[in-house]
């Protein structure tokens, strides 16, 4: 008999996902899932810099959210999905220069000219965005993408 219920409940009910609890968990279940089902948050990591634009950006869209409640909602969300380095991979926005000539093999000069690079025009988000540095080997940098975390 119970499985003959869960045909019967909505889709977006079925799907719930473990959202731990927390004060921002019941706001975003809110405010949120009029567009996103429950489990799109659970997929993605974020630094609290990036879910605090994102959810800066999206409280635009939403009727009635307090700030006390938008900021409720970065904690919840930077304590519960951040973003996790994979120790697998080179952080770029991290690493020295040569650490990344050492583990992505490019020659010293051209990881000096990343970091100068990423010291005047900040953080990368992808790899893509090295290949706009004047002196580094773009076929390099495509070889070493998989080594890559941002």
């Amino acid at each position: 008999m119970t499985r003959y219920l869960l045909v019967l409940l909505p889709l977006a009910v079925r799907a719930q996902p473990a959202m731990p609890e927390g004060a921002g968990k019941q706001i975003i279940l809110r405010e949120c899932t009029a567009c996103h089902l429950p489990d799109h948050f659970t997929k993605y990591r974020h630094t609290p810099e990036e879910w605090q634009a994102i959810v800066i950006r999206m409280s635009q869209r939403v009727r009635s959210i307090s700030k006390e409640e938008i900021d409720t909602v970065e904690k919840y969300l930077a304590t519960n999905y951040p973003k996790l380095d994979d120790a697998t991979k080179l952080n770029v926005n991290k690493a020295t220069a040569e650490e990344m000539a050492d583990r992505l093999g490019l020659t010293l000069d051209e990881a000096k000219a990343i970091v100068d690079y990423r010291q005047r025009h900040g953080t990368f988000r992808e790899w893509g965005e090295l290949l706009a540095i004047y002196g580094v080997d773009g076929r390099k940098v495509e070889a070493a993408k998989d080594k890559m975390s941002f």
